[in-house]
This record gives C-alpha cells, structure tokens and sequence, in this order.
C-alpha cells in the first residue's frame, strides 16, 4: 500500500497558491500598460505587427487570468485529495484494530 503525506499534498496546494497566483497577479497588472500601447502601435508601425501585438497581449491577458483559476483550484483539489487519503488510512485502521 502506498505511503501518502497527506499533509506534504495539502502544504503543496497551498505552496501554489501562495507563491505562484501571485507573481501571475502582478503579471495581470502589467497587461493594462503594454495595452495601452496598442494604440500608438497602429500609428507608429506596419498594421500586422500592431494587430499581432495585440492578439499575442489578449491572449497573454486570457491566459495569465485561466492559469491563477486553475492554480486556485488545484489547490482546493489537493486539499480534498489530502483529505481522501486521510479518511481512508482512517477507515482501513479502523478495520484492522
């Protein structure tokens, strides 16, 4: 039978959620100043480029925002994983005393 630290599994969601959302929280505020370019790019340089700015800071936006969703939820899923396990090594004692 598998040896599971369940408190190891519970203490790495919240690792993830307490160092990783974050650096992707400030990378989130940084996407309103290089959105603001998008403006200027349409005046200053060729159109594809411009628009492929654009499309690469609306989908940087998108993605940084699903990542810390996903990130958030990962975490809740480790702490109920943790929690299985526990209640299983629980149960089986139980069975065995």
């Amino acid at each position: 039978m598998p040896n599971i630290e369940t408190a190891r599994i519970d203490q790495l969601g919240d690792e993830i959620e307490t160092e990783i959302v974050p650096l992707l929280e400030e990378a989130n505020e940084l996407l309103p100043t290089l959105r603001s370019l998008d403006q200027t790019l349409y005046t200053t340089v060729h159109y594809s480029l411009a628009l492929a700015y654009t499309g690469a800071t609306s989908y940087m936006f998108e993605m940084i925002r699903g990542a810390a969703e996903c990130f958030q939820g990962l975490n809740q899923d480790l702490t109920a994983t943790a929690e299985s396990w526990a209640d299983a090594d629980d149960a089986t004692a139980n069975d065995f005393k």
